[in-house]
């Protein structure tokens, strides 16, 4: 509800008199209104999905005419969005002035026939039939220099082992990391995060070595903020993967930004 009437631009609570004022229009509820929160009756499904359609209509129509033209709502993960996407935004201004880049980041993947406002999305996870593949991932073990040295030196260190909030499929491992043949590295502890963003940061503060995507890191790497600690320590993963609304993918601006951005990951 809190979510919604953000979207909306009112109150939880005039949105909430709307909703009762609908129902007693109608002689029926709409939504079980409980103490473990709000879900809708099956009247409620049954109306929001007859409705989708036309409000997807009017939402076309109205962003048809916004002087903002040149904006484009983008859905992507919190790590891609701070890690990948951030950095580059200065870049991206200079590049395409007449776009203006709107980001919303959830871990979850997003419902693009529901979210109307999303014009694009990547989204992260292994690779399923035609999908729109922006990049195949991998993963590598990478550090600060120093403890870089002290690692192939063969000194313990502490491994940061990110994990994942969304499907991705088969998670890769240090396990798996450490088959292929390359140098052997003395596990002190096997530090694990619920966010990839903060594994990131204890590496950049010589914390121990990352299992990390070099995609995600290329501009760290760049700066010789974090480097791979053996070049043959590499593990296929998921994939970056496009998204969108059928007439945002048609649309002049998201084309241009496509280009942009796969313009990136060639290098």
């Amino acid at each position: 509800m809190a979510r919604a009437a953000e979207e909306l631009g009112v109150t939880p609570t005039a949105l909430s008199h709307a909703i009762k004022a609908l129902e007693a229009q109608l002689g029926l509820p709409l939504l079980i209104r409980s103490s473990r929160g709000v879900t809708a009756t099956a009247e409620g499904r049954r109306l929001a999905e007859r409705l989708a359609g036309a409000f997807r209509e009017i939402d076309i129509a109205l962003s048809e005419l916004e002087p903002q033209s040149g904006r484009i709502t983008l859905a992507v993960t919190p790590a891609f969005a701070s890690l990948w996407l951030a950095p580059r935004l200065a870049q991206l201004e200079a590049e395409l002035p007449d776009l203006s880049l709107r980001i919303e980041t959830s871990y979850a993947p997003v419902d693009l026939k529901r979210a109307t406002q999303i014009d694009l999305a990547i989204r992260y996870g292994p690779v399923r039939g035609d999908e729109d593949i922006l990049v195949e991932d991998e993963f590598g073990a990478f550090a600060t220099p120093a403890l870089r040295d002290k690692a192939l030196a063969g000194r313990s260190v502490d491994l940061l082992s990110p994990s994942w909030r969304m499907p991705i499929g088969a998670a890769p491992t240090w396990r798996d990391l450490s088959e292929p043949a390359g140098p052997r590295i003395k596990i002190a502890q096997d530090r694990a995060f619920e966010d990839e963003q903060f594994a990131v940061q204890c590496a950049l503060a010589g914390q121990g070595v990352l299992l990390g995507s070099p995609h995600l890191l290329s501009l760290l790497i760049q700066r010789g903020l974090l480097v791979p600690v053996s070049p043959v320590m590499r593990l296929k993963g998921p994939a970056y993967k496009i998204a969108g609304r059928e007439e945002a993918l048609q649309s002049g601006k998201v084309r241009k930004f496509l280009r942009w951005l796969r313009a990136q990951f060639r290098g």
